[in-house]
């Protein structure tokens, strides 16, 4: 009994960790910068953020949706896979996990 108790706290530990992430504030996206391979971004009323580079798995459709949401002038909530992510701060290193678009209020 012990060690199920013991198998089912590690799995617990494991996905609650799988899902801890930061959504950034939503926002309209001002500015996209592709320099090389990496892709910038700044929304309003925060700084330049990284949203990762091209040969990334995920970043081109990442892309492809921060764009289409800026052409669109609709708001965008981009999030980051770590929970202690600081959304107020430029970040040029940490790559964005996931962009979620809204319609237009």
């Amino acid at each position: 009994m012990k060690i199920v108790k013991y198998l089912l706290f590690l799995v617990f530990l494991f996905s609650s960790s799988a899902f801890a992430r930061t959504d950034c504030p939503a926002a309209k996206v001002l500015h996209i910068q592709i320099e090389g391979s990496v892709i910038l971004y700044m929304q309003e009323g925060s700084s330049w953020r990284r949203l990762g580079n091209l040969d990334e798995v995920g970043t081109a459709e990442r892309y492809s949706a921060l764009l289409a949401a800026q052409i669109a002038g609709l708001k965008v909530m981009v999030g980051y896979r770590s929970s202690s992510y600081n959304c107020a701060v430029t970040n040029y290193s940490e790559p964005a996990y996931i962009v979620r678009t809204y319609n237009r209020e």
